[in-house]
């Protein structure tokens, strides 16, 4: 059964914007911080770029908790957490003055992006959409790429309220996801209260789920392009700036990165739908591959680069949908937040290593080329697993893909 069609667009809107500013603002504005406190406090660029590494990491390896809590309780009330989470955490970064402080508060920001990350937005509209689901995630997850705005936003606020008060100003913008989940979401997330129906069978325990290939195929896939993928976009402005290019036109170059993976994210969910949640895949990697390519070959005050950026966003933004679109094709809708939670313990190992090994390499090296190289090998690597993993797949598609795994 499909649920009243009019409740689920709410859903859908809040799960959006929910996306775009709570997750997206602390996240993706960083890196447009870094220059600002490398120059303020005179850290080296690994070690600024360590603060959104910290905050990557815990968005991943936070999540098996997030999920358990998606399952026990709510996801509603886990975003509602998460939100006065983030803001708190950002606040607090306004007072940062050493490198103790900024790591501490960063631990903070992730473990609140995590509570309103992909996890609970994909488990919360999921069982609204029987038809279509990877379009409804990929629909939610554009919220992300429409959050790209952070860093134009954090840099125009720069001169007239220095990096602390910047902090603060992102916080602020947290009221508005708040007041959307507290009147839009529904309280419960049983079937019966959504109208569904009948009963939902879980996802498979941990102890069975890290005994099927499908977790560590795609899982090492997401790793792989996750850790290349998010190594570009935490140091494209540092590397921008460091060629001369000014500081609106890099902040631009990452804003079009990122806003471009809001129509990657719908693109790789339609392939998800139509196709298969690996084709999807397949598409986002190889995006990525090419963006870096092209970023490589491409003078940084070219006007070329804005193409990299928005080829790069579009397999930044399908990469955000990978792990939601295989765990609904897999393991249907109900009972899997903790199984979403280990394939995102993967994400959060490859985005958070990502930024941290390419701030070390170019300390080491003063080249951005020596860690986007290895960068375009991963990204090649990921793909290469996904494209040897179509037998594992399928046998795990016949196993699985069931009326009664799939909560119909």
């Amino acid at each position: 059964m499909q649920p009243s069609g009019w409740r689920r667009w709410p859903c859908l809107f809040a799960s959006f914007c929910i996306l775009a500013i709570a997750f997206s603002f602390g996240l993706f504005s960083l890196p447009a911080f870094y220059p600002v406190l490398i120059k303020q406090f005179g850290w080296s660029h690994a070690a600024a770029a360590a603060g959104g590494s910290i905050v990557l990491l815990l968005i991943g390896t936070f999540s098996p908790v997030v999920g358990w809590l998606v399952d026990r309780y709510s996801p509603k009330a886990v975003i509602l957490g998460g939100v006065v989470t983030v803001a708190a955490a950002l606040a607090l970064l306004s007072t940062a003055q050493s490198l103790a402080q900024y790591y501490l508060f960063c631990v903070l920001l992730g473990v609140g992006t995590s509570a309103v990350s992909i996890l609970p937005n994909s488990v919360l509209i999921a069982p609204w959409f029987e038809r279509g689901r990877g379009s409804a995630v990929g629909l939610i997850n554009a919220g992300i790429g429409m959050g790209g705005i952070a860093p134009l936003l954090a840099t125009s606020q720069f001169g007239r309220r220095g990096a602390g008060g910047t902090f603060l100003y992102l916080a602020l913008w947290m009221l508005i996801p708040f007041l959307l989940t507290a009147i839009l979401i529904p309280r419960g997330n049983s079937r019966r209260e959504m109208g569904l129906g009948g009963r939902a069978t879980s996802g498979p325990g941990v102890s069975q789920l890290v005994r099927m290939p499908i977790f560590w195929v795609f899982g090492f896939s997401v790793f792989f392009a996750a850790h290349s993928m998010v190594a570009v976009q935490q140091h494209l402005v540092l590397y921008l700036r460091g060629q001369g290019v000014t500081p609106g036109r890099a902040a631009l170059a990452l804003s079009l990165a990122v806003w471009s993976s809001a129509p990657g994210k719908i693109l790789s969910g339609a392939i998800a739908d139509k196709f298969s949640a690996r084709l999807g895949v397949l598409f986002s990697v190889l995006c990525i591959g090419l963006g870096i390519s092209t970023l490589l070959a491409t003078p940084a005050g070219s006007d070329t680069i804005f193409l990299f950026a928005a080829v790069f966003g579009l397999g930044y933004g399908g990469i955000f949908n990978a792990t939601p679109t295989i765990v609904f094709e897999y393991f249907g809708t109900r009972g899997v937040g903790a199984v979403m939670g280990m394939f995102l313990i993967f994400f959060g190992l490859g985005t958070s290593s990502g930024g941290l090994l390419a701030g070390y390499l170019f300390d080491r090296t003063h080249a951005y080329a020596v860690p986007f190289s290895l960068d375009l090998a991963l990204a090649a690597t990921a793909m290469l697993l996904v494209l040897v993993s179509a037998r594992q797949t399928r046998v795990a598609t016949v196993a699985s893909v069931s009326p009664a795994s799939l909560g119909i």
